[in-house]
């Protein structure tokens, strides 16, 4: 008979199985995550009343085939589609929207980015790396939670057919070209055309306001051939104060070209500061139309106030829409936005204006990131960059939580910056850009971009320490070392994470760190003992917990402490590893580093459940769980319910163990080896997750 004896603990689970229960016992499960609304607010549609009802017809049925709406620049397929999806009932999933960025400076989206994206907003915390994994579960999830899709800009039928989700869910798609592949599935296609003269006029009028009085709406309109971005943008021409709109060449263009003529008139009305901001937009390295609001003001050199100003004079004139985002971040009026800006900065400015501008952005981004990481993780060495053009105002980050969540929206941005930096032989700027990220790459565990990220890093870094040898230049070359290490080791690539954590131990050596070498000492025990040699780890642990302790940081010592232990269990020494844990809990709970109790504490109850002590082992396990929910570390909560649950399962408890497994299957969905130990401990219980 087992007895469960558990004392004032946070238990995480559906069941509790206890003979004595001394003290309160919270149930604690965390919410489910919002339904997801990311479609952009509806903009304003004019006529469209033939094209409205057709395509209203062929989603309004039980299993809705995609829609695929068409045509040049400016026409409007993006309206049409936002009215269309926002007339219907949100489905039970909730609207998820990507711009696909098919005409962008910066390249067409990769579907396994966005796939991620949604999938994070659909409550899945880890998405898997496997693009064809990830996609497989987004037509899982949405098999029961039908959703509402706007893929706009596409570039090819591949990136669609990636994304599309289960049936019956509302898909619309927009592009330049037809996607013959997508229409050979299935897809409905729909060829939006120019408004009709009438509807034309009434949208110019609209759009000038009371500045349409006395004009000749008809004669204006005219040029713009029914394009309705151009006639918006010839209204803004009025409604802010220029009472003729140019009409030549515009007549005689093609309607793909057209829209570039009336962004140029557009342009051509500002003022010299407010084009000089616009012309700004074109050097950012910002992903699709996106435009941040901070890093414009920054790139151009202007307070916030003076941002502002240049902002709205630009939604006034038809080049910004105003997303309705309280974060500062605005869009282009077309998808290709970017391109006009980029185009006129070739026209207008010199070399070392465009470079000076593009640095200045990266710099920005430098800067912020690397405020962000220090509230995030304030226990790590950072290295620190020379910036070029420190930005006039930073976010105030001063929180974990703070840090970690501009982190996580500016996520997006470090591919594109690594990339414009890598092009343009800014190897600081890639290499530092990729350990002020490390935070938020290590809790989003999306192993192909942190990969991707390491493997363009440090060749960066290695450049960077040759070229400028200094101590400031190594200590960040043996830091990424060490990242592209922790991510070999979680991706199974042991001999590499060996390599690399043994390279920068000797960069430590050489240069007499004695903090870098006892941390690098440690990333060598944890890679050793992932490639299966426990009794060699212990060896590198030991020494890297004795000069640790001689350093006198207890928070260090406590991290060294929880990987020593993990190497004493796996080599049968459970009383030295327990100890090591519980003076490691002491040392991590007082210098307040949450994530890392938490780890002592799992350990220590993954430790004690197989010794077959359950009940303190499900006290500690329980509060580990809620220090990982407190700190957003999903895969840990999905690594300590399995050990739950295989507590729970050689307890006899199989209903409890089977919907915890499901759970940390749920929890552990970017990690293989993680996902690889639940399929063992269903098997060995004789579980089926599945049902």
């Amino acid at each position: 008979m087992i007895s469960n004896a558990i004392s004032s603990s946070a238990v995480v689970g559906t069941a509790v199985q206890a003979d004595t229960i001394n003290g309160g016992i919270t149930l604690h499960t965390p919410p489910p995550p919002p339904v997801p609304r990311q479609l952009p607010r509806r903009r304003p549609l004019i006529d469209r009343h033939d094209d409205t009802a057709h395509l209203a017809a062929l989603l309004d049925t039980d299993d809705p085939q995609p829609l695929l709406i068409t045509g040049p620049p400016g026409i409007g397929t993006t309206t049409l589609a936002l009215h269309l999806l926002h007339q219907r009932d949100t489905p039970p999933g909730g609207q998820l929207h990507a711009d696909l960025g098919a005409h962008s400076t910066t390249g067409p989206a990769r579907p396994e980015d966005v796939t991620a994206r949604w999938l994070r907003a659909l409550g899945i915390t880890t998405p898997p790396p496997d693009p064809e994994e990830a996609s497989a579960l987004l037509r899982t999830l949405t098999a029961q939670r039908p959703v509402a899709v706007l893929l706009d800009n596409a570039a090819d039928d591949a990136q669609v057919r990636a994304l599309l989700p289960a049936s019956r869910s509302l898909v619309v798609v927009t592009s330049r070209t037809p996607l013959t592949g997508l229409l050979a599935d299935g897809a409905h296609h729909h060829r939006l055309g120019p408004l009709p003269p009438e509807a034309a006029r009434e949208l110019l009028a609209a759009t000038a306001g009371q500045a349409r009085d006395g004009q000749d709406i008809a004669l204006l309109a005219a040029p713009c051939r029914g394009v309705p971005l151009a006639l918006t943008l010839a209204g803004a021409r009025l409604a802010t104060g220029h009472t003729t709109i140019p009409t030549a060449p515009a007549a005689a263009l093609p309607l793909d070209d057209l829209v570039t003529h009336a962004l140029d008139q557009a342009y051509e009305a500002l003022d010299e500061p407010t084009a000089r901001f616009y012309r700004d937009l074109g050097v950012q390295p910002l992903p699709g139309a996106t435009v941040d609001a901070a890093m414009a003001g920054a790139v151009s050199r202007l307070d916030r106030a003076a941002t502002a100003e240049h902002i709205a004079t630009l939604i006034r004139r038809g080049l910004l829409l105003d997303v309705d985002d309280t974060q500062g971040f605005y869009q282009l009026a077309v998808s290709d936005g970017r391109l006009h800006a980029a185009a006129l900065v070739r026209r207008t400015d010199s070399a070392e204006q465009t470079a000076a501008a593009r640095r200045r952005a990266l710099d920005w981004l430098l800067a912020e990131a690397l405020a962000a990481a220090r509230a995030a993780h304030p226990f790590r060495r950072h290295a620190e960059p020379h910036l070029l053009y420190p930005p006039p105002h930073r976010a105030a980050l001063t929180t974990p939580e703070q840090g970690l969540t501009w982190l996580r929206t500016h996520g997006p941005y470090l591919r594109t910056a690594m990339e414009t930096a890598d092009a343009h032989g800014l190897d600081d700027i890639t290499a530092h850009l990729a350990h002020t990220f490390w935070p938020w790459l290590l809790r989003d565990r999306n192993y192909p971009l942190w990969q991707w990220t390491y493997d363009l890093a440090v060749p960066a870094a290695e450049r960077l320490a040759k070229a400028a040898p200094s101590p400031g230049s190594r200590f960040l070359l043996a830091d990424l070392l060490g990242a592209r290490s922790n991510v070999r080791r979680s991706t199974g690539n042991h001999t590499g994470a060996i390599q690399d954590r043994g390279a920068a131990l000797a960069i430590a050596t050489e240069d007499k760190d004695s903090e870098g070498q006892a941390q690098h000492l440690q990333g060598l025990g944890r890679a050793t003992l992932a490639a299966g040699n426990p009794g060699l780890a212990r060896v590198y642990l030991t020494e890297a917990l004795r000069r640790r302790s001689e350093l006198g940081n207890g928070r260090d010592t406590g991290v060294t402490r929880v990987a020593l232990a993990v190497a004493q269990h796996e080599v049968g020494d459970t009383d030295s590893a327990l100890a090591n844990l519980r003076e490691a809990f002491d040392e991590l709970r007082a210098a307040g580093d949450g994530l890392n109790t938490g780890r002592a504490l799992a350990w220590k109850g993954r430790i004690l459940a197989q010794r077959g002590e359950h009940g303190p082992a499900a006290e500690a396990l329980a509060a580990s769980l809620n220090l990982f929910t407190a700190q957003h570390a999903p895969s840990w909560q999905g690594r300590v319910l399995l050990w739950v649950a295989e507590s729970e399962g050689d307890q006899g408890n199989t209903d409890t163990a089977a919907d915890l497994l499901r759970r940390a299957r749920d929890l552990c969905t970017g990690s293989q080896a993680d996902l690889e130990d639940i399929a063992t401990a269903a098997e060995r219980l004789g579980i089926d997750c599945d049902s």
